[in-house]
């Protein structure tokens, strides 16, 4: 089953100073939550196939780029009522079987990436992220590690 974005949180797990994992959480249409754990190198996909995505939009000409940006913003601000919570207890009591094991990116084509998630206790889950809604994925992930103070 696929997994649309409504609102997304995020934390990072740490020991001492050194990152474990990113903590997504995903608020869904139907107001479900999904959370998932990313490690280093599940992270570093997902923003790569991310930032791909971005690019291709800032080639765009100025009058689809002003179209693309109000689109956007209207979807940033949804997102952003949107978001879900993150207890403290999530994140110190990780569950292992929700962590990404790994992550592909199996659909660029159209207006959605789609990204199979393969977690730890070998469920898949399928996570559709719209074009317009990227730049608060990625703002919430850059957001959670600067405040985690791991910008490494």
């Amino acid at each position: 089953m696929a997994i649309s974005i409504k609102g997304v949180n995020t934390g990072v797990i740490r020991k001492s100073n050194n990152f474990i994992a990113l903590a997504l959480k995903i608020k869904e249409p139907r107001n479900k939550e999904s959370l998932f754990f990313m490690s280093v190198m599940e992270l570093r996909d997902l923003l790569i196939a991310l930032e791909s995505r971005l690019h291709q939009k800032h080639k765009l000409d100025a009058a689809a780029r002003l179209q693309y940006e109000q689109a956007r913003d209207k979807v940033i601000k949804k997102m952003a009522e949107n978001i879900p919570e993150i207890l403290v207890d999530e994140l110190k009591n990780a569950d292992i079987n929700r962590r990404v094991n790994t992550l592909e990116l199996t659909d660029n084509q159209g207006e959605n990436l789609t990204f199979v998630l393969t977690l730890h206790d070998g469920s898949k889950c399928e996570l559709v992220v719209n074009e317009l809604q990227i730049e608060m994925l990625a703002r919430a992930i850059i957001h959670a590690i600067n405040n985690a103070e791991m910008r490494e």
